[in-house]
Order: C-alpha cells, then sequence, then structure tokens
C-alpha cells in the first residue's frame, strides 16, 4: 500500500482558489457565477479527498495517484478554455420568458400550475391521503427511502411519479413569491407552507442534490434583497459556512442513512461524507480500459432515454453507471444491488471516452457555463430570474457527483411553463428591453 503526501492534492485546490480569487478581484459578486461555481464543485468533489488522502486512496500507486489529479486539471483546463472562448446565448430566451411572467398576479399563476401538477401522482397514489403525504415528507423513513420515490427502472407508476419534477420546478417560483414586496399575504403564506414541505422532504430523503436544490434559491432570493454592504459580507463569510455545515450535515446523512437519522454526535469524526468522487476516478482510471472497456457514451444515453416510460419502451436501458460500477466494485449480491456507485463526474468523462472525453465533455460544459453566466446581468434586474439562476448553479454543484437527467427534470419542468405562460405582447416588450440593457453592458 502507498502512503500517498497531500501535498500534490493541496497544490491543486491552492491553483483553483487563485484562479477563483483572480476572476473575483473586480467584484466578489463573480464567486457565484457559474464558472466559479463549476471550480468550486471541483474542490469539493475531489480536491477535498485528494488533499486529506484518506486510508482507502492508499491501495493506489503514486503513479495512479498523480495520473488521477492530472486528469482533474485537464477537466478544470478544458472548461475554462472553453468558457473563455465562447459566447454562447443559448438560454437567452429562457430568460427573456421568465422576464414576461415576472408579475406578481402571473407568478403566483405559474406556482399553483407547477404545484397542482407535482402533487397530483402523490393524491392518486395515495387515494387522497394527506396524512400520508405529510408523513413521506417529514418523518424520514430506513436507507431515507420515500413511499413516492420513482423506481429506477420506469414503468407506468414510475413515469406518473415523475410529474413531481413541477414540485421542483415551483420552488426558484416560491422562493422569488416568499421575498417579493408586491404579492400578496395569502401568496407568501402558500408559498411559505410549500417551502417548508419541500425542505422537510429534501432533508429526509437523505439525498445531497434534493438539499441543494431547495436551500440555493431561497438563500439567492435572500441575498437579492440584502443591501449591498451586506452582499459583500454573505459572500465572504456567509457562503464559506454555508458550505462547512453542509459537509457536516452530509455526514450525519451518510453516517445514519440506514436507520434514517441523522448522527450529528458522529459527524465531526466521520470518514466518509458522501463528497469523495476523487477515489472513483482512481478506480476507474486504473481498470479502464485494462480491465473494462471504455463506455463510449453508454451510460450518457441511459440517463438521456430515462424519461422515456418502459411501458412504452420495454426494452429501455438499465444498466446505468450507478449500477455498473456498483457490480464492478462487488456491491452486487445474489443479483441484488446493496448500493449504488455514482462514478463522479470526471471519472464517467474518462469512463467514455478517455481522456479525450475528459477535456471535451469539460470544455462542453464551459460552454454551457457561460451561456448560463450571460444571463446573469438580465437575472440581476428581477427576482424570479435571479433564484433560477441559482437554480442552475445548485444543478452545476450536484452534477459533480455524477450526470443524471434526473437532476435536470426541475429545470426541464419550469421551462415547459414558461413555455406555456410567457407569450404575451406586452411581457415580450417588457423582455425585449432588458435583453436591449443587458447587451450594452455586455458590449
Amino acid at each position: 500500500m502507498a502512503d500517498h503526501s497531500s501535498i500534490p492534492g493541496l497544490m491543486l485546490v491552492v491553483f483553483i482558489c487563485v484562479l477563483i480569487a483572480y476572476d473575483c478581484r473586480s467584484t466578489i459578486r463573480n464567486l457565484v457565477s457559474a464558472r466559479n461555481v463549476f471550480l468550486i464543485t471541483i474542490i469539493a468533489w475531489y480536491g477535498l479527498e485528494s488533499s486529506l488522502v484518506p486510508p482507502e486512496l492508499n491501495r493506489y500507486t503514486s503513479s495512479e495517484f498523480l495520473r488521477a489529479l492530472v486528469y482533474v486539471a485537464m477537466s478544470v483546463g478544458g472548461f475554462l478554455l472553453a468558457y473563455s472562448g465562447t459566447r454562447s446565448r443559448f438560454f437567452d430566451a429562457t430568460f427573456d420568458r421568465i422576464i414576461r411572467i415576472d408579475r406578481p398576479k402571473v407568478v403566483f399563476s405559474v406556482f399553483l400550475f407547477a404545484i397542482a401538477i407535482g402533487f397530483l401522482p402523490l393524491v392518486v397514489l395515495s387515494n387522497g391521503d394527506l396524512t400520508l403525504i405529510l408523513k413521506d415528507a417529514f418523518i424520514p423513513g430506513r436507507r431515507w427511502s420515500g413511499v413516492f420515490q420513482r423506481g429506477r427502472f420506469g414503468g407506468t407508476r414510475d413515469a406518473f411519479l415523475e410529474l413531481q419534477m413541477f414540485l421542483r420546478a415551483a420552488i426558484p417560483v416560491a422562493a422569488a413569491i416568499v421575498y417579493e414586496k408586491k404579492q400578496s399575504g395569502f401568496a407568501k403564506a402558500v408559498a411559505i407552507a410549500f417551502s417548508c414541505y419541500m425542505i422537510s422532504k429534501a432533508i429526509n430523503d437523505g439525498t445531497r442534490s434534493k438539499v441543494v436544490e431547495v436551500l440555493l434559491p431561497f438563500g439567492a432570493a435572500l441575498y437579492w434583497r440584502m443591501k449591498n454592504k451586506y452582499k459583500r459580507l454573505a459572500l465572504v463569510f456567509g457562503l464559506p459556512t454555508l458550505v462547512a455545515l453542509g459537509l457536516f450535515w452530509s455526514a450525519a446523512s451518510v453516517l445514519g442513512r440506514n436507520e434514517g437519522a441523522l448522527k450529528w454526535e458522529e459527524a465531526g469524526s466521520a470518514e466518509y461524507v458522501g463528497f469523495e468522487m476523487f477515489r472513483e476516478l482512481l478506480f476507474l482510471s486504473k481498470c479502464v480500459p485494462a480491465e473494462v472497456g471504455f463506455q463510449y457514451g453508454y451510460t450518457y444515453l441511459v440517463q438521456l432515454v430515462n424519461p422515456i416510460p418502459r411501458a412504452i419502451w420495454q426494452n429501455k436501458p438499465v444498466g446505468d453507471a450507478g449500477l455498473v460500477l456498483a457490480d464492478m466494485q462487488g456491491q452486487v449480491q445474489n443479483g441484488q444491488t446493496m448500493m449504488t456507485v455514482a462514478p463522479g463526474l470526471i471519472g464517467e468523462m474518462y469512463w467514455n471516452f478517455g481522456v479525450v472525453g475528459i477535456i471535451g465533455l469539460s470544455a462542453f460544459l464551459g460552454v454551457v457555463a457561460k451561456a448560463w453566466d450571460r444571463a446573469r446581468k438580465l437575472a440581476s434586474e428581477s427576482l424570479l430570474s435571479f433564484t433560477v439562476y441559482a437554480a442552475g448553479l445548485a444543478i452545476i454543484f450536484v452534477t459533480g457527483r455524477s450526470v443524471s437527467m434526473n437532476i435536470l427534470y426541475g429545470m426541464l419542468a419550469l421551462y415547459t411553463l414558461l413555455i406555456l405562460c410567457g407569450r404575451s405582447r406586452s411581457s415580450r416588450v417588457k423582455a425585449n428591453i432588458y435583453r436591449y440593457q443587458m447587451d450594452i453592458k455586455q458590449r
């Protein structure tokens, strides 16, 4: 067994921190851009583990350890090169639509429409039993399982349950309603009740992606309402504090997942907190292609066709990355998967296309992040736009664990709502004014 030094990992983390600090030299607000959230994502999912060097990593040789660090650096490099070299407009139309509906009554109507669709499968499958719906949200179960969770293989019931994506779409809308001064007291009360439900459900699910997805838009709305002198303090001190608390909660959640409990008293000494993706990159870079061949996009294809109900496509692929990697690591016994294993963002890139995949797919993410950041100035003009922008940052962060269509469902549902509700002529005029202002500012 090798005894790795923490210095290479620390050097990588420091280098990424310098990149973030350099980008924030003009304004600290750049800290929450898509660019820098991606870099923070790399630190959280890869940099921390490679710096702390837990015993699990010592079963790999020094050359394997350093090679994996080089792969992480390649991902950062490919992302930044593409980010700095493109000016894509992928999301301009999306934020145009958001501005069209950003009026108190319209926003509340969109919110009600979203939660009506989202709660439909819960009401139907519970036979209208409100206590069962509330129990599922407010009382944790073993291994953080819930009554209304969708099965992995996508039957008809599972497809119906996926309408809950509209509840996730309603989260940034609810955050905007709660902090919008012009909203009615009744609208705020409904949004607050819904928010409490979603926050409790996310925490009791024990899933990091859901917690980030729910809390970040509310944090963004609070930040948007702050005075400028407090915004700087919130970013400099508040954001690192929230990250530390998030890691602590994640450790407590992982330790108590079998009982459905949060083990706070043991969280401080946990060896595994759920953000360890560097070990999966080490495992894959060692096994692929020596023992297992490249996937050539198969794991991404499985995610791409995931929304198609199995009732329509009986032979839809089922071997997603989590299942296949679990099998490779001996987590399948008697044909039953004991636990799925996420390959991590960079590990999955390598698993599919090797080094070319790491650079190429990271570059693609750079293009997407640049397009999302292009809408930042427009988002600053509208509270709803800002909460939606923050929801996109949440997706970037949780993608560090692995690529999953499930992460995007809430945003896809929201986009559907925007198409349905953003067609009025007067609001189109308002959107064009904001878009013109944004183009002037970026020139």
